[in-house]
């Protein structure tokens, strides 16, 4: 565990990633320095600002279940990896580590159809995170929720030393 940088630093190191985030609004993720599986995702970032995030994914083929409804698992997928995305925004030197995610299923959506995932910040402790996320359809239906715990921890990943 690692104790919370001095308030300056947290948002000067939160305001740089959230402007180079902010500077791929628009874009493929599969183009930009994130993990490998966010890359095999490739969502597109609708927006990005401290503790919270938005991002499009197409459904496509692979992501899909024998009935060609969006996958549970891939729906899990989207929003954990929208909840790390998120837990970048926050400006911590330390990696946020998932500790606990549950996810609903609600609704469904079909291959070729578009999800917007939005994560974001609920609750921050002094080691543990709090955080939601959803999945909408294009027409806003709701197609799954989650909520995650996650511990602040003293790996410092490659976005945080980018940002330095």
């Amino acid at each position: 565990m690692t104790a919370k940088p001095n308030p300056s630093e947290l948002t000067a190191r939160s305001d740089r990633i959230v402007t180079n985030l902010q500077a791929a609004k628009g874009k493929a993720m599969k183009d930009f320095p994130v993990p490998p599986f966010s890359r095999w995702l490739n969502g597109t970032l609708i927006d990005a600002k401290r503790g919270e995030i938005e991002i499009e994914y197409e459904v496509r083929p692979e992501m899909a279940n024998p009935t060609g409804l969006l996958h549970g698992g891939m729906q899990c997928a989207m929003m954990d990896d929208c909840i790390g995305i998120m837990c970048a925004t926050l400006g911590y030197e330390g990696f946020l580590l998932s500790i606990s995610l549950h996810v609903d299923y609600l609704g469904k959506v079909k291959v070729g159809e578009k999800v917007r995932v939005r994560g974001f910040l609920v609750r921050e402790g002094r080691n543990i995170v709090h955080s939601d996320a959803e999945i909408r359809d294009l027409s806003g239906n709701l197609i799954a929720t989650a909520n995650s715990n996650l511990l602040l921890t003293t790996f410092r990943p490659d976005f945080v030393k980018m940002s330095e």
